[in-house]
């Protein structure tokens, strides 16, 4: 057997405990400590861990507790929550793998980077669908970009409400629009949105336009009828269209003299980017390699998130309301 990261997770709600049950299914990870501040939730993923996998593991509810356990730390706790946690575990001289948004504040985030980067710290951030293997395949056959369009929508649940929709849903859509737009500048931003079911944002349409002349239309919610990701790209005489739940891509062409068009179809069924994003942690710490998303570039998208948040805010500002 190859050699193990030892691993602790901190924060096992909904998305930390699918953490957990992924480094208890990956070769490259020793799950040693898991960390919360809800004692019976601790209880519960920890039989759940033993009874599925066979897995022992120290309970905690601080990471005090934990530091000495493990060369890596997971991190899916609230977005209020990381900083503080974030810069305790990268001033401890650890491996770090924190879910996005990096931190609700700006300087937060930069600061965190900086960490790492002065003591030459892995810091990778979860930009999950960068792992979607839908999502890898149409960065590579996507050239040049005139139109992207984003859907990305929820219905309500009371999770990650510490953020607005942006933070919490939009930041992977420009995440990917940024990579596909890479060193190109902005011309201008224009944001709305409303909040409904919190005191922020549920739903937010942003239109981002590229100097080049590429255009982007964004929306995300939290407060919709039916769940949706889709994101769409339009070039010259092809279009593409991924459905991460559908886990599948479209290449769409026209066919002008049929007026018709052909469409070819791609699906992912065994998809498993949770655990993609995981294993890439884990073996670029084996091979000391660089991770991807680092902190420094997950800042790109988290920067561009807090232009349109302030974009959103100011035309909220600026309604006059009946």
């Amino acid at each position: 057997m190859g050699k193990k990261i030892e691993v602790a997770l901190i924060g096992v709600g909904h998305l930390g405990r699918l953490h957990a049950e992924k480094l208890c299914e990956l070769p490259q990870a020793d799950l040693r400590a898991i960390v919360d501040i809800n004692k019976e939730r601790l209880k519960e993923v920890k039989k759940y861990l033993w009874n599925r996998y066979g897995k022992q593991v120290k309970v905690a509810q601080t990471l005090k507790e934990v530091l000495n356990e493990a060369s890596a730390f997971i991190v899916a706790t609230p977005t209020v929550t990381h900083f503080k946690i974030a810069k305790e575990i990268l001033l401890a001289g650890k491996a770090l793998f924190l879910e996005k948004p990096i931190a609700h504040h700006l300087g937060e985030a930069e600061e965190l980077v900086q960490i790492a980067e002065r003591k030459g710290l892995p810091f990778q951030v979860g930009y999950i669908e960068r792992f979607q293997s839908a999502v890898q395949k149409l960065l590579k056959k996507v050239k040049k970009p005139l139109f992207i369009e984003a859907h990305r929508l929820n219905s309500f649940v009371e999770r990650n409400l510490d953020i607005d929709v942006i933070l919490d849903l939009m930041i992977h859509d420009l995440d990917l629009v940024l990579l596909l737009k890479k060193g190109e500048e902005i011309d201008f931003i224009h944001a709305v949105g409303a909040p409904l079911f919190t005191a922020k944002p549920d739903i937010v349409n942003a239109r981002i336009v590229f100097k080049d002349g590429t255009t982007c239309n964004l929306t995300s919610s939290r407060v919709s009828l039916t769940r949706q990701r889709k994101f769409r790209v339009f070039e010259k005489g092809v279009y593409h269209s991924v459905d991460t739940l559908e886990k599948t891509l479209l290449e769409i062409k026209p066919k002008k003299r049929q007026k018709d068009f052909s469409v070819k179809q791609e699906k992912f069924s065994e998809d498993d980017p949770l655990k993609e994003e995981l294993k890439a942690f884990l073996k670029a710490i084996l091979e000391k390699k660089e991770v991807s998303p680092s902190g420094k570039e997950a800042l790109s998208a988290l920067k561009l998130a807090f232009t349109i948040k302030e974009e959103v805010e100011k035309n909220l500002r600026n309604l006059t309301l009946p």
